[in-house]
């Protein structure tokens, strides 16, 4: 038996195909061939999927006089929640020992933040992703359409050409939204995840954010959804 898990995000579907419990195989959703005895875990916020899940996730959610309770994780948040944000938080939540405060950063089509302690998922921010901020130039104007650059940083002159305006305010903007949520939460821990993990680790980095432990998973969707299977599901991988 293979597991599966489906990342159904806002733009790039992808899935995890768990053959052996270490090196899963990541691949556009459209790449994906069904097997019979396939189980399929599915974080799905995305568009209607044909392929459907061995276990529905959202029936776990149980309701709470506080939110929701989540395989025996509490959660101080509506049940608009998406599948994405509670699954990496819950995989977060199960990691961690003692008193502590973490902040998840999940940099992709767009960049959610949210915080969590020992007593659960506490909340969190939704900010725009780099491309679809960059991508929102063009989408007002005459102005081309710019992609990420990874190496770009925060100019230090007053920009003098179109592209510099639009890369420098958007460093200004990153810079700006992960100072103001590592400085007002001040977490013991800062998980990474996502598309754009790595440039935010180097953001963070450079800009000696946090002396916070980072930990980077670019792919902690598809092994936080493994861990739920096997933890509560068992299924067994040939």
């Amino acid at each position: 038996m293979r597991i599966i898990t489906i990342d159904n995000g806002n733009s790039n579907p992808h899935v995890g195909i768990f053959q052996d419990e270490k090196k899963p195989i990541i691949t556009p959703l459209i790449n994906y061939k069904y097997l019979d005895n396939d189980f399929i875990l599915i974080s799905d916020v995305g568009l209607p999927l044909l392929v459907k899940p061995s276990a529905d996730l959202k029936s776990l959610r149980l309701p709470t006089t506080f939110g929701f309770n989540f395989l025996g994780m509490p959660v101080h948040y509506a049940n608009t929640l998406g599948d994405d944000r509670l699954i990496c938080a819950y995989d977060t939540f199960k990691k961690m020992s003692g008193p502590s405060k973490t902040l998840i950063i999940d940099s992709g089509t767009f960049i959610t933040m949210d915080l969590l302690d020992e007593t659960g998922f506490l909340g969190g921010y939704i900010f725009p992703g780099v491309n679809l901020f960059l991508a929102s130039y063009h989408k007002g104007s005459n102005l081309k359409n710019f992609e990420i650059k990874k190496d770009f940083s925060q100019i230090d002159y007053l920009p003098k050409t179109t592209e510099e305006a639009i890369l420098g305010a958007t460093d200004i903007y990153l810079v700006s939204i992960l100072e103001s949520l590592i400085k007002k939460n001040s977490p013991n821990k800062i998980v990474l995840t996502g598309g754009n993990c790595v440039f935010m680790k180097n953001k963070i980095e450079n800009l000696n954010l946090s002396k916070a432990p980072l930990d980077m998973n670019p792919h902690l969707i598809h092994s936080a959804l493994f861990e739920i299977a096997q933890t509560h599901f068992h299924p067994k991988v040939l």
